[in-house]
């Protein structure tokens, strides 16, 4: 089932910084959602323990990554 994304089907009220940290993944709050939800599965599917420091130094790097090209992209 892929998601409609011209179709708006609810109305919901989310905490400023959630806003935030959803739309620093993406512009918009839904594509910012399924951004998230994306690497969440990714992560998930390699079955990798939240202990590996490989994995966890990673992710810091990707979340590093993903907040540097968010300020530069917006300015």
């Amino acid at each position: 089932m892929s998601p409609d994304i011209l179709s708006m089907s609810r109305v919901v009220r989310i905490a400023d910084d959630a806003y935030e940290i959803a739309t620093g993944y993406a512009p918009t709050l839904s594509e910012g959602i399924r951004v998230m939800d994306a690497l969440i599965r990714e992560l998930r599917g390699k079955g990798s323990s939240s202990n590996d420091p490989k994995e966890i130094e990673r992710m810091i790097r990707n979340a590093v990554r993903d907040e540097i090209e968010s300020v530069v992209y917006r300015g």
